[in-house]
């Protein structure tokens, strides 16, 4: 993997390179997401040590309330993109209860 310019990567597999924009690597990465959503194993249930990441801070977010009663909250990282999570009633008053502690 390169970074010929910081709006581009260059990626190598498989002796085929190709070189994608900032849309274009958005696409790969929702493409991927969705096909690692369904492969075993699953990630580790537990942050891995030296995990490295970036977070971003005050995420723009929307929530819709499904027939159900579950919360759809979808959160917006500056590399993921639009991210999608789906909470039980219960989980949201976990959550709510997580955010709050002092």
């Amino acid at each position: 993997m390169a970074r010929p310019s910081q709006n581009e990567i260059t990626l190598t597999i498989g002796g085929q390179t190709v070189t994608l924009n900032a849309l274009q690597v958005g696409q790969m990465i929702e493409e991927l997401s969705n096909a690692r959503a369904s492969m075993q194993p699953e990630p580790p249930p537990g942050i891995p040590p030296g995990w490295r990441f970036a977070s971003t801070r005050n995420p723009m977010m929307a929530v819709q309330k499904q027939s159900n009663g579950d919360r759809l909250l979808v959160l917006r990282h500056t590399g993921h993109g639009w991210v999608p999570f789906t909470f039980s009633p219960d989980i949201v008053v976990q959550m709510y209860m997580l955010l709050t502690q002092r």
